[in-house]
């Protein structure tokens, strides 16, 4: 499996905050639509790059969209250990990138101890979550230009 590393940093994350409170103040209608187009292209990106053992993790990644708001989520019992994986193979870099404690996912997903399996992590969700995030900026960055031409 290939994998496209596309980085976005803390200053890009508050830059997007900032642009998507002022394209809500501009246009409700743009934002909702940039909203389901990038959990759309998210989904897309993720379950493109999910292990493919059978399919079912594939299956289970999906979206709903909601007003201004949008969850993405995978549903595969599994799927965070396929994420971050096991053990001493645990590597919470790609949630880390996004704002999120390591601690906490360590907390939800720590083992109970009784065996020891070290499964190495294949990240496909949260590397989608980075890029949909990154186009998410540059089409709302175009959309504040045409707007307030």
């Amino acid at each position: 499996m290939s994998s496209i590393d596309i980085k976005i940093s803390e200053t890009d994350l508050a830059k997007l905050r900032n642009k998507i409170a002022l394209l809500k103040k501009e246009s409700t209608t743009k934002l909702k639509s940039n909203l389901g187009s990038t959990a759309a292209d998210i989904v897309e990106i993720a379950a493109t790059n999910a292990p493919k053992k059978n399919g079912d993790l594939m299956r289970s990644i999906g979206f709903e969209a909601k007003g201004n708001s949008a969850e993405i989520f995978a549903t595969a019992m599994y799927a965070p250990y396929q994420e971050f994986g096991t053990g001493t193979k645990v590597d919470v870099t790609d949630a880390k990138k996004l704002g999120i404690p390591p601690s906490e996912i360590k907390r939800l997903y720590k083992g109970s101890g009784k065996r020891k399996v070290n499964i190495n992590p294949q990240p496909f969700f949260f590397p989608a979550v980075r890029i949909g995030l990154f186009k998410m900026l540059k089409k709302i960055e175009q959309d504040l230009k045409s707007i307030t031409k």
